[in-house]
């Protein structure tokens, strides 16, 4: 079982965006006319038929006509499964739905048991008198499909997904939902040893990873500096009346998009809900009934996820694909699905105009930096990995459900379902997004060459990822140098479309959150009365931020003279009280233009006092320099002053104790 959980990982089997299967060709039923439960009378006598005729001898043709009508009925139950979690996600987030939460449950289990009462018989074939002929008839590859098919009854689906909704329905706690995931973990896990294939994409997985580490700070630069441009100021993203009207733009891509919009629209195949609920989507598989249904839902901005899901949607349109595919084929279980809605949401960022408005311009950023930092969630790949390891499983409850929390945020446990089952999930994001990055770049050099690229990657149905980046011929994320390829196209990406490269980012944003405008001034500063002198400081929203050094220099010969001491392996910087400041080759009374002024994150330096650390009220980092807010200073007792400020004079007054 252990090799199954790593090989889907492997596989990126990604379900986050539930329907991850290929469509059938367009059917005309209403979508309220479909059915949502098993018609039992028919399942029975299908089941009976194919026991009966398997016992008895010479009955070959008439075997194989039932086996064919069970994967027929275990297709349409498939489809009955998806509308009742279509519907009970409707249920979930306050959208209509016609039916009862105990209806859906109702449905729901009676499709777990037909389900897995069909693919037992459908196994059961291999172990009979016709096992023979099946393989001959079949095939090695499909006989050896069915004799690993694992059964609805999997952990992982029926009974995960019946316990997952009873704790949501109850408004459990991240403990109990925690305590799910483990006995998840403890049944898909043994000893057994990964083979040498596994144990080799599992090492380059770990690379990319590694390699990939820094891409995110990579991308904030270009975001900071798009703050500083006014990029980021969003304006009511969420204002559209109709998001499903405004879906419209997708006819201008293509005439094979606008076929398919036209027919979701029509056949009312689309829902969302914008009212306050966390925001995510899923496009669920009817392959039975040939179609597919969007649902989504938001708090921050349902049309992207609409766009996302839509990515999805037009995939599936006009596809054929029968119960025999279904079973032995691939088309319907793509573990790179994710990068045909990638791929999409980069695409229409070229028509946001006629969504937002005049909210364009900030919307095509935001979207443009929120997927590069997809790429980041490698990191993720960690976590998810951690959680197939012993440490995991030796965990309590509490300590479990804190590590998550930390994870995912106070609300994981209401929209990280497939987190649990389904490992890879953010890793797969990450890879397809690095594909899916490359085709946008290759669409903003030629719009044409770009939409065919997008296409042609959709007709890679049930491939790897290296399988599909292989076709398309892009580079993959596991090449030597593919982090700094990554980085070079992402460079060239917002140079094109903001004239801003890398290096222009830089100088605006360092080592963190972006501060805003932070400018060298030359303050007047008084020490104990005296005459003022001179001193570098840098103004961040009207407070002063100087250099210890320079304000040891200025203390020096006072009762609170003290020298200052560096380690820059740790970022620790240490005040030694009532020595005598030594200087240092840097000291200069020269302003300097601000080129970089950022916020490192808390942990990667510390300020301390004849070796101990204080407290000292604020410090930035402008040109690489560490910079303390003065008053900060005084009022922390770092250094045995007090500092007070004349208007009339423009002068800081510096008094030591």
């Amino acid at each position: 079982m252990k090799k199954r959980i790593i090989s889907i990982l492997l596989a990126l089997s990604m379900t986050v965006s539930a329907g991850a299967a290929v469509l059938a060709a367009p059917s005309d039923i209403p979508l309220e006319q479909r059915a949502m439960a098993v018609d039992t009378i028919k399942a029975d006598k299908a089941i009976e038929a194919f026991e009966s005729d398997l016992k008895k001898s010479n009955n070959y043709d008439k075997v194989f006509e039932d086996y064919k009508s069970l994967m027929d009925l275990s297709v349409e139950i498939s489809d009955i499964m998806n509308l009742n979690w279509a519907e009970t996600e409707k249920l979930n987030y306050g959208m209509n739905t016609t039916s009862t939460r105990d209806e859906l449950d109702k449905n729901y289990n009676e499709c777990s048991e037909y389900r897995e009462k069909i693919d037992e018989l459908v196994k059961s074939i291999l172990e009979s008198k016709y096992a023979d002929e099946f393989k001959k008839y079949w095939g090695d590859d499909k006989t050896e499909k069915v004799q690993n098919m694992s059964g609805i009854a999997d952990m992982a689906a029926k009974e995960f997904n019946d316990r997952y909704y009873e704790l949501l329905n109850k408004n459990a706690d991240g403990k109990e939902f925690a305590s799910l995931l483990k006995e998840v973990i403890a049944h898909n896990k043994n000893d057994e040893e990964l083979d040498e294939e596994t144990a080799e994409r599992l090492h380059k997985i770990i690379n990319y990873c590694n390699s990939i580490s820094d891409y995110g700070y990579y991308v904030n630069k270009f975001n900071n500096y798009g703050a500083h441009l006014g990029l980021t100021e969003l304006k009511g993203e969420n204002n559209i009346e109709n998001p499903i009207e405004k879906l419209v733009f997708v006819g201008e891509i293509n005439e094979r998009l606008k076929k398919a919009y036209d027919y979701m629209v029509k056949n009312n195949l689309c829902f969302y809900d914008d009212n306050g609920k966390d925001m995510a989507g899923a496009t669920f598989q009817l392959i039975g009934s040939e179609d597919s249904e969007i649902v989504a839902f938001g708090d921050n901005d349902v049309m992207r996820t609409l766009i996302h899901e839509f990515g999805h949607y037009q995939n599936f349109f006009g596809k054929e694909v029968d119960s025999e595919d279904y079973y032995f084929g691939t088309a319907h279980s793509s573990p790179i699905v994710e990068f045909d809605s990638q791929m999409f949401e980069l695409i229409a960022t070229d028509y946001y105009d006629e969504i937002y408005g005049d909210n364009a311009g900030a919307m095509k950023f935001d979207t443009l930096v929120s997927c590069f930092q997809i790429v980041t969630s490698a990191t993720m790949a960690y976590f998810e990995n951690s959680l197939y390891n012993d440490n995991v499983l030796k965990m309590s409850d509490e300590d479990l459900d804190k590590a998550l929390t930390n994870q995912f945020g106070e609300e994981w446990y209401k929209t990280c379902q497939f987190c649990f089952t389904n490992p890879g999930t953010y890793l797969g994001y990450s890879l397809t997004m690095f594909n899916a990055i490359q085709v946008y770049d290759i669409f903003l050099k030629d719009k044409q060459a770009g939409i065919d690229k997008y296409f042609e990657a959709c007709a890679c149905e049930g491939d790897t990822y290296e399988e599909v980046t292989e076709k398309l011929g892009l580079v993959s994320a596991f090449d030597d140098n593919a982090a700094e390829y990554l980085k070079s196209i992402t460079n060239d990406i917002f140079k094109t479309e903001y004239g801003i490269d890398y290096d222009t980012a830089l100088d605006y944003f360092e080592n963190g959150t972006y501060l805003g405008k932070v400018f060298p001034t030359e303050q007047k500063v008084s020490v104990n009365g005296g005459e003022a002198q001179k001193l570098i400081a840098y103004n961040r929203g009207g407070f002063n931020y100087i250099k210890i050094r320079d304000l040891a220099r200025l203390l020096n010969g006072t009762s609170s003279q003290f020298d200052v001491e560096y380690d820059e392996t740790v970022g620790k910087i240490n005040i030694v009280t009532g020595k005598p400041y030594t200087a240092n080759e840097n000291d200069t009374d020269e302003i300097a233009e601000v080129k970089t002024a950022g916020q490192k994150a808390a942990g990667t330096y510390s300020l301390c006092r004849n070796g101990e650390n204080v407290r000292f009220g604020g410090m930035i980092f402008v040109n690489g320099y560490n910079c303390f807010l003065l008053r900060g200073l005084a009022e922390n007792k770092v250094l045995g002053i007090n500092v007070d400020y004349d208007e009339e004079k423009n002068t800081v007054l510096i008094y030591t104790e």
